[in-house]
């Protein structure tokens, strides 16, 4: 295991005092914890990590101040699930934030023990998703002010339905819950669209604001735009140096998700495009990653963080519904039609073959090495499919590495073990990789 730097001791310092005073001073710990993160985003602001390329560096400033802005703007925002379309809630002035935002946060300040004790106190079982436990001990303690509405969809946990349900009993909040068929057929787009207009009138009477209906189509468009762009970098990611880290792959994700149809969300895919067109060559590895990332293992960060020998070069949670051959059925003159689509054809959505075709195309047009299939501690879905998706994306061509693990919960990572696996793996793809650059002499 990799050793403790100073930077990790401050911040374990910080939040064992967020810890310490979370069952007795709740109020205490969240002013503590909000001061940490205001901290963080202002110094992201003043002195951005100069290793990554500045679409990175916008990337981070734009998590930082995105999620930090909705945490403590209880008022005018709603917590989703993390593919839940949130053009709608822009389009009434709202804030989303969702459980993988939230955990990230308290994770990211070393504070996650106490959350997921505080939840497993309430009832909520500890092999549930350490995601939604860590959300759901927030919102028990008190640190997590009521929000008035919850909304979620069925993609892409079963998490998502008992959760949501359980944190709109706790506030006395409105519960809205899209259920998205598994068929990608008109009739599933359209019926999903329908429960979309139902959640944007149900948001619009709880919030007493009028939904603006140009403004909505402004969001999708500029949505549709961004999509567009951040698929045009997937052939430049081919042999080129990304500059990113675990944790960087997973704020943009999750920009692209909960920012999607802002301009800040369209600038930040406009800058990759740019960014890694122009970027130097990168002769290392190059990986696929299935499924969200486990950031604070040093050992593995070590491997994959702004390195020169292997990097992510892409993800499925980022590429999660890219666009089929044939083209979208719909565009942003109708507007729940095209962000239902979306939902609908997101490749955690349906059957396993869906999520390994998508890995299997963004290895393709990465030209990567291997794929990780990460399975997250709590996530049945993945769990439950990595094995299937493994012998389909082998038979395919590429070797794959599935690694049983937690991204929110350090005490629940057996980082050695991890490590070793992992460090084999990636032996194992620099040799295939040094072969195949032979043959090719």
């Amino acid at each position: 295991m990799a050793e403790k730097s100073l930077g990790d001791s401050i911040i374990g310092w910080y939040g064992n005092i967020a810890a310490k005073n979370l069952d007795n001073r709740p109020k205490f710990t969240r002013n503590w914890l909000m001061l940490g993160f205001r901290l963080e985003t202002k110094k992201v602001e003043v002195a951005p990590d100069k290793r990554f390329l500045p679409s990175g560096q916008h990337g981070y400033a734009l998590f930082m101040s995105s999620v930090v802005d909705a945490m403590r703007d209880a008022e005018n925002s709603v917590v989703t699930s993390i593919f839940t379309p949130p053009e709608v809630f822009r389009a009434l002035g709202l804030k989303p934030m969702c459980a993988e935002a939230v955990a990230s946060f308290v994770s990211g300040a070393q504070a996650e023990g106490a959350f997921l004790s505080h939840a497993e106190g309430t009832g909520i079982p500890e092999t549930y998703c350490s995601y939604h436990r860590a959300l759901m001990g927030m919102a028990a303690s008190g640190v997590l002010r009521p929000r008035k509405l919850v909304a979620s969809t069925s993609v892409a946990c079963d998490a998502n339905n008992l959760s949501f349900k359980m944190l709109a009993s706790k506030w006395g909040a409105e519960n809205c819950y899209i259920d998205v068929p598994y068929d990608v057929s008109e009739e599933a787009i359209r019926y999903v669209a329908d429960q979309l207009r139902e959640m944007a009138a149900q948001a619009s009477e709880i919030y007493g604001r009028r939904l603006d209906d140009a403004l909505l189509r402004q969001l999708v468009a500029r949505s549709l735009e961004t999509d567009d762009a951040l698929e045009r970098t997937l052939p430049l990611r081919r042999g080129r140096y990304l500059a990113n880290t675990m944790t960087l792959d997973m704020m943009e994700m999750l920009d692209l998700q909960l920012s999607l149809g802002t301009p800040e969300a369209l600038e930040l895919a406009l800058g990759m495009e740019s960014d890694f067109a122009k970027a130097k060559r990168f002769s290392g590895v190059s990986l696929v990653w299935a499924h969200v990332s486990p950031y604070f293992l040093g050992s593995i960060g070590g491997i994959l963080d702004c390195q020169p020998t292997a990097q992510i070069v892409a993800s499925d949670m980022m590429f999660n519904h890219l666009t089929p051959p044939e083209g979208r059925t719909f565009d942003a003159d109708q507007p729940f039609e095209a962000m239902a689509e979306r939902v609908v054809r997101n490749c955690f959505n349906g059957p396993s073959t869906r999520r390994a075709d998508t890995l299997v195309r963004l290895a393709s047009e990465t030209d990567a090495d291997g794929v990780v299939i990460f399975c997250h501690w709590g996530c049945k879905e993945t769990a439950g499919a990595a094995q299937l998706m493994r012998r389909q994306i082998e038979a395919a061509g590429w070797p794959v590495l599935v690694l049983d693990g937690d991204a929110v919960d350090r005490a629940n990572c057996m980082e050695g073990q991890m490590s070793t696996r992992f460090s084999a793996f990636m032996e194992l793809l620099a040799s295939k990789k040094e072969e195949k650059e032979r043959a090719h002499v």
